[in-house]
């Protein structure tokens, strides 16, 4: 039973976070603007543990929580986002990250997280230790469950488990739950999500990993922009430059 001190605190603090979002990060929000040259929409809020690169678009009403988003990138309306790394020039649609697992394998006797963790997160537990990994990390130096990486796409309504690493130029197609790691440009799509194809061929997979355009800087990107519509063609030139 949770003692009247703590639900009194608990309460302050539920009005606090409410207070903060709806009405203190709408001012926060005009600096972060000016601050990274981006914009957020209305409504969208993110915590002190997100960054932005700079040129990003943030639509309206997303929530992001511990979200790094690269130089450019965009995120659709109404996305919930957390404890994720976006690379540079990636698209993202109104997806969701969903952390946590239970264990559906044998691996305990009960579902409830009070029989196999301590992190209480329903205000108790019945045990001393965990004895079940209830969220998987992808980048666990860093703090990201989910990585996402430069040029990709993410159609809308995804859905994404955390652990999951999705690799360079990938594309996952709308209503499509990610449950394992895509590589790099490669297409999925599905419930869950399997590989469909490719992008391009192998060769020029190669090619574009090791040209890695996003890297190269805005300068360099906008004057070679037109050229990027003959992709075998500018590869070569680029890669031989």
């Amino acid at each position: 039973m949770e003692s009247t001190g703590k639900y009194i605190k608990r309460k302050i603090e539920d009005i606090g976070s409410a207070l903060y979002r709806n009405v203190g990060f709408s001012f926060v929000k005009i600096g972060l603007e000016r601050k990274y040259d981006s914009i957020i929409g209305k409504g969208a809020y993110f915590n002190k543990g997100t960054k932005l690169e700079g040129k990003d678009y943030i639509g309206n009403g997303v929530v992001l929580a511990n979200v790094y988003v690269g130089f450019s990138s965009y995120i659709g309306p109404f996305a919930r986002i957390s404890n994720t790394k976006i690379g540079k020039y990636t698209c993202v649609g109104d997806l969701e990250t969903v952390a946590g697992r239970h264990p559906v394998k044998g691996e305990n006797i009960a579902i409830h997280p009070a029989l196999y963790s301590t992190k209480r997160q329903f205000g108790y537990t019945y045990v001393n230790k965990d004895y079940f990994e209830e969220v998987r990390s992808a980048d666990k130096d860093n703090g990201y469950n989910i990585l996402i990486g430069n040029d990709v796409w993410i159609g809308w309504g995804v859905m994404i488990i955390d652990g999951v690493t999705i690799g360079d130029g990938a594309v996952i197609g709308a209503r499509s739950l990610v449950t394992t790691d895509v590589e790099p440009y490669a297409i999925y799509a599905g419930t869950p999500a399997k590989k469909i194809g490719m992008r391009f061929d192998d060769d020029t997979v190669d090619k574009l990993l090791k040209l890695r355009w996003w890297d190269k800087g805005e300068d360099w990107i906008k004057e070679h922009a037109e050229e990027f519509a003959d992709p075998k063609s500018f590869i070569n030139k680029a890669i031989d430059a």
